[in-house]
């Protein structure tokens, strides 16, 4: 609290001062080391002597003072005393003592309510910064933020910030920004060695506050130095200054704050003072504020680093069990958002109000990258599934033909057996028949077999396959227990006569049903609001505008924009990537053929297909995305 000057009388009026009375006042006052001024402005006053009726200028300027009343003019309701003729001379120095009794006790009272003001505006702004560092989710921005608001709160000239870092094993201080109100500053990143001779190295390794009246006197003795190379430089004097760690929750210090040359601002003058306790106090509670939002910032890219090896390592456990579709997901991941950012730039009238924040295409870009992990709970048989039949399926019939071809020698054998132990007439002729019809129809048994083999690959059969494989169907024989056989089961004989791909419809319904799994599985997640759509957009990529897609039919209105986008870059992509086993890459003009005609029937959006070929959005998915990275 500053010290109470001397008060201050004030004559007001000219005749005022004539007054007997008034100019034994005066000589008390001076005697008493009083300041006495007349007809001139002095909100300071202690005691107001006055002459002029009535007062109520002189009760609103001088509210904390004494009004005198002299000349008889003023009456006893216009003045707090009205001043004898001839009053005695203790009685004027009573008057004065009161007068500057009342006057300091104003004065302490006004020192305090701003001193109360000020703690009030100090709380208020450390509120404010706790509230900005809290929201702040840029680091360089939240460096910069906790070093500027600091300085403010204390009035500091300058300041700088340096974190502590641990690589390999190394620890290092990290010179992060610097700031200076008076000099232009243009000092770059740096990394400096951990050591107690600097001011801000010897904070972080003992963890002790620094406060330095002048950073130019500090004792020999000190372990740490001030380096005056930066005030050489720009032609800074560096003066006051306070040094403090910055800690985490188990108390570690992660970071160095250096306040620089602390101001007070008196009688239009800025003048450095020391760091007091009050402000020391202030700058911990933001050194801690601040060591929190850094630590939710370290948290949270923590969490999204966590999270994107999640994302990763599925979508690579998904592509693992089948290694022919490697790098799809990632491909569709980035064609889709970059085909969802050039919707807006395209000038169509319908995408032009389209707004796309980082967060929106984050959420696009994971349910992308997951919109098959539904596959997980396909069967492998199923998911694999090259040809019409599996590879055991295939073996058995290829058994059941052996077999039989082994029954009918059988049955040539023992009718040459019979024609051996008979008359013995025409032996031979009838021999070679028996051995022709064998022949013949091991032979029928071999093209019955290729028959097979060719039905089985996944394409379209003509009206003659069909028929050939009907008639291998319906080949019976007798089992060894008596019950009838045949060459090809009544199942095996739906799955060759597919017409279409390599699935029955069970199996169709089974591939169909990793939509609905997807949405089940990424439901499961707890994803934060600004991800909770993500299951919504992967589960919607199968759908299509005139409700003939899966797994819920959805109509154009109800399908999730980016789930449109994806659909478009997944029909290109599962055309034109690499061979697969159930079917041949396609080149890319064949490609866009084919989502254009699905656009003219109403099954995709046209004018995302427009736009993903003119922009040549499907190159993005061959630059960007190579398999087992993801874009971020």
């Amino acid at each position: 609290m500053q010290a109470l000057r001397n008060p201050t009388l004030l004559i007001v009026g000219e005749s005022t001062r004539r007054e007997h009375s008034v100019r034994q006042l005066i000589d008390c006052a001076q005697a008493l080391n009083w300041n006495v001024v007349q007809d001139t402005v002095a909100p300071d006053a202690a005691l107001v002597v006055t002459d002029r009726a009535p007062v109520p200028a002189e009760r609103r300027m001088y509210g904390r003072a004494l009004l005198v009343g002299a000349g008889g003019q003023p009456s006893e309701r216009e003045v707090d005393i009205l001043l004898p003729r001839d009053p005695d001379r203790s009685l004027l120095s009573a008057l004065l003592v009161q007068s500057r009794r009342i006057w300091r006790d104003g004065q302490a009272l006004q020192q305090m309510q701003q001193a109360l003001d000020t703690g009030r505006d100090q709380i208020r702004q450390l509120a404010e910064i706790g509230t900005v560092l809290s929201a702040e989710r840029n680091d360089t921005t939240l460096l910069e933020t906790i070093l500027r608001e600091a300085r403010r709160l204390a009035s500091c000239e300058a300041g700088s910030l340096y974190l502590v870092e641990h690589r390999e094993g190394e620890h290092s201080l990290s010179f992060k920004l610097a700031q200076n109100d008076r000099r232009p500053v243009a000092l770059s990143q740096a990394r400096l060695p951990l050591s107690p001779e600097s001011l801000a190295g010897f904070v972080a390794m003992s963890g002790q506050e620094l406060r330095i009246s002048d950073a130019y006197a500090i004792p020999d003795g000190a372990p740490y130095r001030f380096n005056r190379s930066v005030d050489a430089a720009t032609d800074y004097r560096t003066r006051s200054m306070l040094v403090l760690p910055m800690r985490d929750h188990r108390e570690n210090v992660i970071g160095v704050l250096q306040f620089i040359n602390r101001t007070r601002h008196e009688n239009g003058v800025d003048t450095i003072v020391d760091f007091d306790d009050e402000i020391v106090a202030l700058l911990r509670a933001v050194a801690s504020q601040a060591a929190v939002a850094m630590q939710k910032n370290n948290l949270i890219r923590d969490i999204n680093e966590l999270f994107e090896g999640f994302v990763q390592a599925s979508v690579k456990a998904i592509e693992q069990r089948d290694p022919s579709t490697s790098g799809h997901s990632f491909r569709v991941a980035q064609t889709t958002t970059a085909l969802l950012c050039a919707l807006p730039k395209s000038g169509l009238g319908r995408f032009r109000g389209l707004t796309i924040s980082d967060e929106h295409l984050r959420e696009v870009r994971y349910a992308a990258l997951l919109h098959d992990f539904g596959k997980v709970g396909v069967r492998e048989s199923v998911l694999l599934k090259a040809n019409k039949l599996s590879e055991d399926a295939l073996e058995i019939i290829r058994y059941r033909f052996e077999l039989q071809k082994e029954r009918l020698r059988r049955s040539a054998l023992e009718r040459e057996l019979h024609l051996l132990h008979g008359d013995g007439s025409g032996f031979e002729v009838q021999r070679r028949r028996v051995i022709r019809d064998l022949n013949k129809q091991i032979a029928m048994l071999d093209e019955y077999f290729s028959a097979v083999v060719e039905a089985n690959c996944p394409r379209v059969l003509d009206e003659g396959a069909l028929e050939d494989l009907d008639r291998i169907h319906q080949v019976v024989f007798s089992e060894l227990d008596g019950s009838q056989g045949g060459l090809i089961t009544s199942a095996q004989l739906e799955a060759l006569t597919i017409r279409r791909g390599s699935l029955t419809e069970p199996e169709r319904r089974e591939i169909e049903a990793h939509v609905s799994l997807t949405r089940e599985f990424l439901a499961v997640l707890p994803w934060p609001p600004e991800l909770m759509d993500v299951p919504r957009i992967a589960a919607a990529h199968h759908e299509k505008l005139d409700g003939t897609g899966y797994p819920d039919g959805l109509t154009s209105e109800q399908i999730p924009l980016p789930s449109k986008v994806m659909a478009v870059c997944d029909i290109f992509d599962a055309l034109t990537a690499m061979d697969r086993p159930y079917k041949s890459a396609v080149p890319d003009d064949r490609a866009f053929a084919i989502l254009e005609d699905e656009a003219a029937a109403g099954l995709i959006d046209s004018d995302m297909v427009q736009i993903f070929i003119e922009a040549r959005i499907f190159e993005q998915g061959r630059i960007d995305a190579m398999p087992g990275q993801v874009a971020s």
